[in-house]
């Protein structure tokens, strides 16, 4: 087994509220709806240190890691 590193990290997850509504609301322009919440989402975890890390749907899973003086 290989040694492994430690890592300090924040992990969070969102979602798009109500989003089957939205869905069926917006048809055909759900992806723009989507691809325009994921802008936003990416550009502020982005301007805060942040990773958006993977995108499932409606979720989207968030993580900042930080530097361990040890």
């Amino acid at each position: 087994m290989l040694p492994g590193q430690r890592t300090t990290a924040i992990f969070g997850f969102c979602i798009i509220d109500q989003f089957v509504e939205c869905t069926e609301v917006l048809q055909a322009d759900i992806m723009t709806y989507v691809n325009r919440v994921a802008e936003i989402t990416h550009s502020m975890v982005d301007r805060y240190g942040g990773s958006a890390n993977k995108n499932i749907g409606e979720a989207f899973l968030l993580v900042w890691k930080f530097h361990d003086p040890k």
